[in-house]
């Protein structure tokens, strides 16, 4: 039994709402588990005496506006703490997923889960090509300035996820603004030369316009990069799928192409680099963002993320 531990406040929407994505998700497995934590007062009508999900009362909520490490200490009946808490006495559990608050995820994550190998946790989101095929991308927010040998770091532990995500030999690409090893800032030519040294999946480096080509399956750099490649690439794709609508077209293949890239429809970032995988979805998370991060959290627990990360820093 793959066993979830999901959040279901912090998020914009009422729990009533969220707690759709929790049944549909646990129908779609039979060997998964979900805990659910919220406010049981909401949640319990809808969710009490369902097969393979467990309410786990947290009424409290962390919000945006609140400091990280204050709301940590202040909120101990939260659902993301509690939820943590749930993670780190049950080791059974392999993955916790919630739409809650960035920092507060990361502080909470590394005080009560710890992290793995002394790494910098770093965020991935897992993009579709327009084959079909799947890449990641390697921070997308989480360490804004890195050292060259923290971004060795990430391509390790993107192997790891492409790994767990069904890649049987993933391929790393270093983003930088030319395919030349001389190319990029000095962290990135310092890296690249890194990369080449220690990581013999590393291919070299990637430009912006070959992101969704298939060069490579990891893209590599550092989280001020990453998260606006990442919205660049979702905005373009919708602005382009907006345009067309606009001049009369539409149908099912357009629709098909706007979920590819519609942030509610993938699974959700993932913090990668903590005692557990934790799988983010948007604060603005509707029933479908939460089945799809529960499926990310089942999907990577059962691959073993974590003892995929664990063995790539022990060569």
């Amino acid at each position: 039994m793959i066993k979830i531990a999901a959040d279901l406040g912090g998020a914009d929407k009422p729990q009533s709402q969220l707690a759709e994505g929790v049944i549909r998700a646990a129908e779609m497995h039979e060997d998964l588990f979900v805990y659910a934590l919220g406010d049981k007062k909401q949640l319990s009508p809808l969710l009490e005496g369902r097969e393979r999900i467990e309410l786990v009362d947290a009424p409290e909520v962390i919000t945006n506006g609140e400091d990280p490490s204050e709301a940590f200490k202040a909120r101990k009946n939260s659902s993301l703490v509690r939820g943590m808490e749930l993670c780190r006495s049950d080791k059974e559990i392999g993955a916790f997923v919630t739409c809650g608050p960035t920092g507060a995820i990361f502080v909470a994550a590394v005080m009560m889960l710890g992290r793995i190998a002394r790494v910098s946790p770093m965020l991935t989101v897992e993009l579709t090509r327009p084959d079909g095929s799947s890449f990641c991308v390697v921070d997308c927010g989480a360490n804004v300035d890195v050292r060259a040998e923290k971004l060795v770091d990430f391509a390790r532990m993107g192997i790891a996820y492409m790994k767990a995500a069904g890649t049987e030999s993933p391929k790393v690409g270093l983003l930088s603004n030319g395919a030349e090893d001389k190319k990029g800032s000095e962290v990135v030519k310092k890296a690249n030369a890194l990369l080449r040294e220690s990581v013999p999946e590393f291919i070299g480096n990637v430009e912006g316009h070959n992101v969704l080509n298939g060069e490579a399956d990891v893209i590599v750099c550092d989280g001020f990069s990453g998260n606006i490649l990442l919205k660049t690439v979702e905005g373009a794709a919708k602005a382009v799928i907006a345009e067309l609508r606009a001049s009369g077209l539409s149908g099912e293949a357009l629709d098909r192409i706007y979920r590819k890239y519609d942030y509610n429809t993938q699974g959700g970032a993932v913090l990668l680099g903590t005692g557990l995988p934790i799988v983010k979805g948007h604060g603005a998370a509707d029933s479908e963002t939460v089945k799809n991060i529960i499926l990310t959290g089942y999907r990577l627990a059962k691959n073993g993320l974590n003892e995929k990360i664990a063995m790539m820093f022990k060569k």
